[in-house]
This record gives C-alpha cells, sequence and structure tokens, in this order.
C-alpha cells in the first residue's frame, strides 16, 4: 500500500473516532437538556401560576378584612364591596390553577388542585351566608390546601431534579468511557501507522547515512511499490552513480599523478625566483616558531641561516633580535648598530606561524630627516626659518617666566639690495652666510638666530632682563657689522638696523600675548631704525603702532558701517562719444562715516578684505546694484566690482545668478569687472566662475589693464569682453610711454575682438586723443561725477535717454563743470579696487 493512502486511512480513522465520541456526547447532551426543559415548563412553571392563585386570594382576604372592619361603611356596603372582589378577582385565580394544573409533574398534584378549585366554588356559592368568622376559617383551610399544593409540587420539582442529576452523572460516565476508547483507538491506530511507515524510512536513513560516510556496499532491497521502496531504489542508484565516479575519479587522479611533481617543481622554480628577486626580505615562522622560509635578499641582509633553526637561536644574534622577535601583527622601524634603517612588517599566519618581511629604508629615513630639516631650516644659511622661529617663539611665550624674559629683535642688511643687484646673486647669497656666521657669533647659547626673508633676520633672547640684554646684544650685532665682510676676495661693506619687542610688555599692557603681534610690532620698530639713518636699533614704543591703532579703529567703525546701513552707491556713466549716447554706468560704493564723512574706498576696501566684510559687502552691492538697475532704460547696462576676495566662495557664481533673479534684471545687462590681481589666484577656480559667468550671457571686463603683470596671458586664457585703460594712463596721456601704451591697448582689443573702455577722462583733450585714437567708449569726470541713484533719472532726460550733446553745450547733468586733475580723488575710486 502507498505511504500516503496509509497515512490517509490512519487519518480517516482518527476523523471517524472521533466523530462517533462527538455523537456520542451530542446525544447525552439532548437528553439533559430535555429534562432541563421539562423542570422548568413543568415543575417550575406550574408552582409558578398556583403561587400567583395563592396571593391573589389572599389579596381578597386582606381586602374582605379591611371592609368588614371600617366604620364609615356599613354591613350591606362591606358585603356587596367583597361580594364585587370575589366575583371580579376569581376568574384570574381560576386561569392560575388551570394552568398549574395543566403543567403540575404529579397526579397528586393535580388532585390536590382541583380541590383547591372545588373549595373556591363553594367559597363563592356560600359567600353571602358566611358571616366573619366562618368566613375567615373558609380563606384559612383554602389557604391551607394552597400551601399543601405546593408542597406537593415542589416534591415533585425536587425528584424531578434528582433524576435530572442521576442522569447527567450517568451521561458523564458514559462519555469518559467513549474518550477512553478513543484514546485507544487513536493509539492502536498510531502504533499500527508507525509500525507501516517508520522501519522502512529508518532502513533508507541508514542507507543514505552510509552512503555519506563513504561506504558504498550497501545492501539495498526495495520491497513493494510505495514510496519507501522507490526511495530505496534512488538510493540504490546514488550509490552505484557515486562509486562509477570516484572511480573513474581514481583514475584521472592515477592518471595526473606523474606529471604533479614536475608541476610542483616548475611551481617551486618560480616560487623561489619570486623570492629571490624581491626587493624586500622576506622570512616565514612555522606554528613551532621555526625558520622555514627565507629569500635571497634577507641572507644579503642578516646573513646566512638555515631553515629549521629556532626563533630562539635565531635571536641569539644581537643584529637581528629586535627584528624577528615574536609579537603582535604591525609595521615598525629599527636602527641596527652598524646604523641602517630597517622596516619590518608583520603579519600572522591563519593556524599558527607568521611572515615577516624587511626593507632597508636607510636612504628614504635620511632623506626625510633631510626633508624635516629642510622644513624649519633655511636651505641658504642653515639657520631656523619662519616656522621654527614662529614655534620656537610660541613656546617661549607660553609661560608667565618667559613672557617676562623674552625679547624679539628683527633685523635687516642695509645696503644689501646694492650689493645684490651690482655683485650678483651668488656674491649676495655669500653674503647671506657670512652674515649668518657673524650673528651666530653675536649670540649667546640658547639663543635663536633665524632668517625669515631675503636679508632679513629674526632672533628670540631670553635674559634676566630683556631690555638690558637686547639692547647690548642689538649693539653687539651692529658694532660686528661694522667690520667689512671678505666674500670672493674683496671687502663688501653692509649695516644692519635692529628693531626690538620685549614681550613683558604686552604683559604689562594687559594684551594677550600674540605672537603675530610680537613680530609686527618688532618690525614696527625695525623700520623706524631705517628710517632713523640706519646702523641702529630701536625698541618698540607704543606710539609706533599709531598706524595700526588706526587701521583697527577703522575695522571696527567699518563693522559699524555695514550694521548701521552707511554705505550707498553713486553711478558714474559709460559714454559712447561717437555715437553721443549712455550706454551704462558703473556701481561705486561710497562709506559716510558719522564724523570723518566721505572715506575713500581706496582706505576701506583693503580692510573689509583683510576683515572678512568684503564677502557680504559685496553681496550688498551687487544686488543693491542689480535692483536699481532694473529700473532703468532696457539699453543700459550695470557694471560692478568683484573683489578677489569673493572669488575665493565656490558659490559666488550662484550669489550672482541669485541676485540676478531676485532684481528681476537680464544677465546681458550686467558687466562684472575683475581685475589683474584676481588672475594669479588659483587660475582653474576663477576661469570656471568667469565662463559660468560667460555662459549665463553676463560680461566680463579686465579693470586697470596694463598696470599689472601677465595681462596679455590672461587675455588668451580668460573669457572676457571689454579692456578697461587704466586712469594711471589717461591722466597723463601727454606722456610718450603712455600714449605708446594706449596705442597698444586699443590695438589689442581691436585685434582680439574685444571692446575697449578709457577711464579717468577729465579734459576734452584727452577725449579727443582717445576718440582718435579708436576708443570710442570713455567714463570719467569730465562726462559726470558719480551720482546717487536717484539723481540718474533727472540726468537721462536731461540728455534724452542717453543722447550726449555736443562737448560745447553739454548739460550741466551729464558733465562736470570744473574737471580737475586735482579733484578729490576718493570719490573717483572705484567700489572694490584691485
Amino acid at each position: 500500500m502507498p505511504l500516503r493512502l496509509k497515512l490517509l486511512v490512519g487519518c480517516l480513522c482518527l476523523t471517524l473516532v472521533t466523530l462517533g465520541l462527538g455523537v456520542f456526547a451530542q446525544h447525552s447532551q439532548r437528553g439533559a437538556g430535555d429534562l432541563a426543559t421539562r423542570i422548568y415548563d413543568e415543575a417550575l412553571l406550574s408552582l409558578s401560576y398556583l403561587r400567583s392563585a395563592q396571593n391573589s386570594l389572599l389579596q381578597i382576604e386582606m381586602d374582605d378584612l379591611q371592609l368588614r372592619s371600617g366604620e364609615v361603611r356599613s354591613d350591606g356596603e362591606a358585603f356587596l364591596s367583597a361580594q364585587t372582589a370575589l366575583s371580579t378577582s376569581l376568574p384570574d385565580i381560576m386561569a392560575d390553577l388551570d394552568v398549574a394544573s395543566e403543567r403540575a409533574m404529579s397526579p397528586g398534584g393535580r388532585r390536590k388542585i382541583g380541590e383547591i378549585r372545588n373549595g373556591l366554588q363553594l367559597l363563592q356559592q356560600d359567600f353571602n351566608t358566611l358571616d366573619n368568622t366562618r368566613l375567615r376559617a373558609r380563606f384559612s383551610a383554602i389557604d391551607d390546601e394552597f400551601n399543601t399544593a405546593v408542597e406537593i409540587l415542589a416534591g415533585d420539582g425536587y425528584r424531578f431534579r434528582r433524576e435530572v442529576g442521576e442522569l447527567i452523572e450517568a451521561s458523564m460516565h458514559s462519555t469518559q468511557g467513549a474518550m477512553a476508547a478513543a484514546v485507544v483507538l487513536a493509539v492502536m491506530i498510531s502504533l499500527m501507522l508507525a509500525r507501516m511507515i517508520v522501519p522502512p524510512l529508518n532502513r533508507a536513513v541508514q542507507v543514505a547515512e552510509s552512503i555519506a560516510r563513504g561506504k558504498l556496499d550497501n545492501e539495498i532491497v526495495p520491497h513493494g511499490h510505495d514510496e519507501t521502496a522507490q526511495l530505496m531504489r534512488a538510493l540504490a542508484t546514488m550509490q552505484r552513480s557515486i562509486g562509477e565516479h570516484i572511480g573513474r575519479i581514481r583514475e584521472l587522479m592515477a592518471e595526473q599523478a606523474d606529471s604533479y611533481d614536475s608541476h610542483i617543481a616548475i611551481q617551486n622554480s618560480r616560487f623561489e625566483a619570486a623570492l629571490n628577486n624581491m626587493t624586500q626580505g622576506l622570512c616565514l615562522f612555522d606554528v613551532n616558531e621555526r625558520l622555514v622560509i627565507f629569500n635571497r635578499r634577507f641572507a644579503e641582509m642578516f646573513g646566512g641561516l638555515q631553515i629549521g633553526v629556532s626563533a630562539r637561536q635565531v635571536l641569539l644574534d644581537p643584529e637581528i633580535q629586535h627584528l624577528l622577535a615574536p609579537g603582535p601583527d604591525g609595521s615598525f622601524t629599527h636602527e641596527l648598530p652598524d646604523g641602517r634603517m630597517i622596516a619590518t612588517s608583520r603579519q600572522a599566519i591563519e593556524g599558527g606561524g607568521w611572515l615577516d618581511t624587511f626593507e632597508d629604508v636607510t636612504d628614504q629615513y635620511r632623506a626625510q630627516a633631510k626633508l624635516s630639516h629642510m622644513a624649519l631650516h633655511d636651505a641658504l644659511t642653515g639657520l631656523p626659518n619662519r616656522v621654527q622661529f614662529r614655534d620656537r617663539l610660541e613656546t617661549a611665550t607660553r609661560t608667565p617666566a618667559g613672557i617676562a624674559n623674552t625679547s624679539v629683535l628683527c633685523l635687516d642688511l642695509d645696503g644689501f639690495k646694492a650689493v645684490n643687484d651690482t655683485l650678483g646673486h651668488p656674491t649676495g647669497d655669500a653674503l647671506l652666510r657670512a652674515a649668518a656666521a657673524r650673528l651666530l657669533s653675536c649670540v649667546r647659547q640658547g639663543d635663536l638666530v633665524a632668517r625669515v626673508g631675503g636679508d632679513e633676520f629674526s632672533i628670540i633672547q631670553s635674559a634676566s632682563d630683556p631690555h638690558l640684554g637686547a639692547a647690548a646684544l642689538a649693539q653687539r650685532i651692529v658694532d660686528a657689522f661694522v667690520e667689512p665682510f671678505p666674500i670672493d676676495g674683496r671687502p663688501i661693506c653692509v649695516g644692519v638696523s635692529v628693531g626690538i619687542f620685549v614681550t613683558a610688555e604686552m604683559a604689562e599692557a594687559g594684551r594677550a600675548i600674540d605672537p603675530d603681534t610680537i613680530i609686527k610690532n618688532a618690525d614696527v620698530a625695525l623700520y623706524r631704525a631705517k628710517s632713523e639713518g640706519r646702523g641702529t636699533f630701536r625698541f618698540f614704543e607704543p606710539d609706533m603702532d599709531a598706524g595700526l591703532e588706526a587701521r583697527r579703529q577703522l575695522e571696527l567703525d567699518l563693522r559699524l558701517a555695514v550694521e548701521n546701513e552707511e554705505f550707498a552707491l553713486f553711478y558714474q556713466p559709460f559714454v559712447d562719444v561717437e555715437r553721443q549716447v549712455v550706454t551704462g554706468f558703473e556701481a561705486l560704493l561710497r562709506w559716510h562715516h558719522p564724523q570723518r564723512g566721505l572715506v575713500s574706498p581706496a582706505e576701506f576696501i583693503p580692510v573689509a578684505e583683510d576683515c572678512g566684510l568684503m564677502a557680504p559687502l559685496g553681496v550688498w552691492v551687487l544686488e543693491t546694484a542689480c535692483r536699481q538697475a532694473a529700473e532703468w532704460p532696457s539699453d543700459l547696462a550695470i557694471s560692478v566690482n568683484l573683489s578677489p576676495v569673493q572669488f575665493r566662495d565656490p558659490g559666488l557664481a550662484d550669489i550672482v545668478e541669485a541676485a540676478l533673479e531676485r532684481a528681476g534684471l537680464a544677465p546681458e545687462r550686467l558687466r562684472i569687472e575683475v581685475t589683474e590681481s584676481l588672475l594669479l589666484q588659483d587660475s582653474a577656480t576663477v576661469l570656471a566662475t568667469l565662463k559660468r559667468f560667460r555662459d549665463h550671457g553676463i560680461g566680463i571686463s579686465m579693470d586697470d589693464f596694463g598696470t599689472g603683470y601677465s595681462s596679455l596671458g590672461y587675455l588668451s586664457r580668460f573669457p572676457f569682453d571689454k579692456i578697461k585703460i587704466d586712469q594711471s594712463f589717461v591722466r597723463h596721456i601727454d606722456d610718450r610711454e603712455n600714449m605708446a601704451i594706449i596705442r597698444a591697448v586699443i590695438g589689442l582689443s581691436r585685434a582680439m575682438d574685444l571692446s575697449v573702455i578709457a577711464e579717468g577722462v577729465e579734459t576734452a583733450a584727452q577725449r579727443d586723443i582717445l576718440l582718435r585714437e579708436g576708443c570710442r567708449e570713455m567714463q570719467g569726470y569730465f562726462f559726470s561725477p558719480p551720482k546717487p541713484a536717484d539723481e540718474l533719472a533727472r540726468m537721462l532726460l536731461t540728455c534724452g535717454r542717453g543722447t550726449v550733446e555736443d562737448d560745447e553745450a553739454v548739460s550741466a547733468e551729464l558733465v562736470c563743470l570744473t574737471p580737475s586733475p586735482a579733484a578729490d580723488a576718493a570719490p573717483r575710486a572705484r567700489a572694490l579696487p584691485g
């Protein structure tokens, strides 16, 4: 029989047993339910109706007693009322007795109820003839009959309930017996199924496990056609197939065994060649810490060793004991007794042992040491450089004692530039080396002499009396440099100027100790010494720092100006002289200081760039200019200068595009002006930003062209649209060299298809010369000074939306009536000069 059929038959048998048990239990429950229904329908219901009839009769009796004992009514009235009550209630009482008799469970109960009916009927008939005493006796007798009937019905109910209990108990015993029989049958069915199914499966499992262990000669004899027989046949086939495959594999292994030795020999030779041609030494220790492999480079580095020696024997060699000692993985470097630096890399091997590789890094180590020395020393003189000088100064001023005893001397060789220019750089270098040696001869041990610039040196001195010690040292140095330096067989005379700053003065003034301020103050004192005749020394004095304090105050005022909105934009027109039209305006930043009045951009722009205010200030200029230009006629352009500092922001292009979008200004109307100093920054970043401007339609102009260093090269690399001739050339246009430069710029612009504009035009003569040379577009006080935005509309209306009249009758709104080169330079300075 198939396994599935066996399981199906077993499950059906178990189902039938369960179903039979359920039917039996249901039958038992139905009998108990019938008995419970009879208890309610017969015992309880008949007793309830009997009690209802008794209560009605008692109520009639009570009412009659009250009527007969009343003093108000007469006997006739009381009798009529009692008779009426009995006649009215008796039918209901009789109906309740009929129901109680019908539901009575025993003949005795029905008989007793019949007697009560008869008694009530007699009472109704004799009611008119009975006095109070006999009437109460009759009521009492009927009530006793009611009580007797109640006892009979209650006894019948109790007897019936006892029968129900006996029936339920018998049903429970029967159900338990049926359940026990069902359990026995289920166990028998399960045992029978297990006997029929489990042994063949166990045999199949044993065979499969035996095959898995590699035993392939198991006796497999399938019986029957069920699933276990099919499984056994499949196992027999699998055993036979595995045996055949293993036999084939053994044959192949036998065929290949002869070739393995040659392959292994080839691989070993390759492995040995790879090991012996490594630039690093290599050795391998096994789990027992025995040397099992090393290459030729290892033998060259550490001498001959034998395969199989233990790590302890290897470690007897003091030269390599630190390198081969067992330890954790990682990389480390050791110096051998002979001075070689060996870099070791160790890697643990799974299962035990470790692999070491060794590299002779002596040359790299020396080169690194040399680089480290060069990073902190001047290559020409061997003295500490600016980096080491600053680190030493920070260390010296870290403690109160160091601050109290430290002084800084800044030195500059007087006349060195002339020597370097006239005698050449080799002589200048030799002079610097000799000067360094002479300085070292003047200082005490512990003082630091550093070369911090071309011919600039600095000294850190520590003395118990820093003023006295620094003065004595400075005098020794000045005296020492009086003696000429013998360079290449000729005496060379140079002097030295010394500026001194004592760090204790900063502490006494309550100011924070800042190395940069210390160096700056010493430099200020040095410049004072040079300005007073050179060949001398000066201590720093607070009044020397007046200029620094003024700059600091300007920075504070500048920050307040940004907060208080003290800035305004003025606009100076671009004029196409040939067409006599205004083509646009340049936005110029003005600062109206509350106390100082108008502050020149040339004064406050560098400060804004240094203190980090240029970025927000530049954004304000850009957004304000774009917003105001959006209100002009659409043929007028607006030119805005951008500081090199702003180009350090990688999001500058996004800022410009956002300003255009917020203002609603077409990108073609915006022109960005940059100076050559910008192009000396990271040219790739600057070029990418400028190209993005061009791609967006924004024009780009090079401001102050010709005043830098590499204008021609930048013109070919950067996407400029216009070149602006600097006002320094225009102001002195009569000078032959300046005129030549102007002609060259105009010609170059023509050749490169670039526009050109001249700034700083202040006279008609300058205008005429520039126009004659081919420069059509100009800007300057001759046409108009910079004006606030609210005056531009009147100026444009006066000149007919951009038309410039003949210079003989030019409008006073557009042409400065008193153009003069001596005019105040402040309002002419651009908002963002390079």
